[in-house]
């Protein structure tokens, strides 16, 4: 993430993400940033490709904006140090990226020739934003009454793999996920429970038609978040859902989010 001024006195604001496509062959950039003239605006701004091209053995790229721009241009390394250079009205831009520590680039925008900086309009610096702790995602728990047959519909109608418990298998049942988060159910037979679908584990596949036929076949009913029976809600970004409940009545939703 960056902050600073232009030299014309607007503000800049930026956070970058970086991540691999197509066996390694792309890096996509995605920024947010303002998205009004007015800077009043924030979010998604800019969705860039950068690749090698075999036919200048160079690297380019492309930088598509929220504005309808696309920006084109070459990318160049001097040791750790990397520089994007592209046309800005008449004029050719250039993009430093500085390197200080592997959390740390200083950031210029200017006219950059013969390995300086003759003219500057924007000068910060870009740092890491980073969890304090490095989270990741573990487990998720469900409280039951019955729990081989609330085991037994994750297993077999959702088809989670069951890992073993490392001390008590009596009460508890352990699914596997993907990586290494996991589902856990826990017997308990006095603890009083209150199912409300806010309060729900989801799970995201890529295969939500086939799911819904399984759970057809096998008589399970779903509905979308109204709770119309056999519905699918279509999110704002796409995303398709759908919930079910589980023996114990616990709420699952089952969606098409993109996870890498």
């Amino acid at each position: 993430m960056a902050q600073g001024t232009w030299g014309d006195g607007t503000k800049f604001k930026q956070e970058v993400t970086f991540s691999y496509a197509l066996d390694n062959s792309l890096v996509i950039a995605k920024s947010l940033g303002f998205t009004n003239k007015e800077q009043t605006k924030y979010g998604p701004r800019n969705h860039g490709i950068r690749k090698y091209d075999a036919a200048s053995q160079s690297l380019v790229f492309w930088e598509f904006d929220a504005f309808d721009g696309v920006t084109t241009g070459k990318i160049w390394f001097e040791g750790k140090n990397h520089y994007y250079q592209y046309v800005y009205g008449e004029q050719a831009i250039t993009d430093g990226w500085e390197y200080v520590d592997d959390d740390t680039y200083n950031f210029r925008v200017g006219s950059f020739e013969d390995g300086k900086w003759n003219q500057i309009y924007l000068e910060t610096q870009f740092i890491a934003i980073k969890q304090a702790y490095n989270f990741h995602y573990d487990h998720y728990s469900f409280l039951v009454k019955d729990l081989a047959k609330t085991g037994d519909f994750y297993k077999n109608v959702l088809q989670l793999e069951e890992i073993p418990h490392p001390s008590d298998t009596t009460n508890f049942k352990w699914f596997k996920l993907n990586g290494n988060s996991q589902l856990h159910l826990i017997r308990k037979d006095t603890v009083p429970m209150v199912h409300s679908k806010s309060m729900h584990l989801c799970l995201a596949t890529t295969q939500l038609d086939e799911l819904i036929d399984t759970l057809k076949m096998n008589n399970i009913p779903f509905s979308d978040w109204e709770g119309n029976a056999n519905g699918v809600t279509l999110r704002a970004d796409g995303v398709r859902q759908i919930y079910i409940q589980d023996p114990e009545n616990n709420w699952v939703e089952i969606n098409t989010a993109a996870h890498n």
